[in-house]
């Protein structure tokens, strides 16, 4: 074996395995939607309960809501509204920066 090729054989060992893309995509993939079931499952008895919590209160809420349901509509739609514009006014920002 000549020195160059004993170095070569060394740095070949230093060197780290060559990465497969493809399989840590395909891992990475796996990973994202066990987390992501493991999470729904969490917020099932969160919904459960909100859902009970609703219907419990529903009757006794229902005079309070339909009194300020009227009151509270035009300011509502102004929230929405003004939301709405800051969503597209920082999208055409960001549009603007990629530039």
């Amino acid at each position: 074996m000549t020195p160059e090729e004993r170095l070569n054989a060394f740095f070949a060992e230093a060197r780290p395995p060559v990465r497969d893309l493809a399989f840590q995509a395909r891992v990475a993939e796996r990973v994202a939607r066990r987390r992501a079931f493991a999470t729904v499952a969490a917020l099932i008895p969160w919904t459960i309960a909100a859902i009970v919590l609703c219907w419990v209160l529903g009757p006794m809420m229902a005079p309070v809501v339909e009194g300020l349901g009227r009151t509270l509509a035009p300011a509502a739609a102004i929230l929405g509204l003004t939301g709405l514009g800051v969503v597209g006014l920082m999208a055409g920002a960001r549009r603007l920066r990629a530039l």
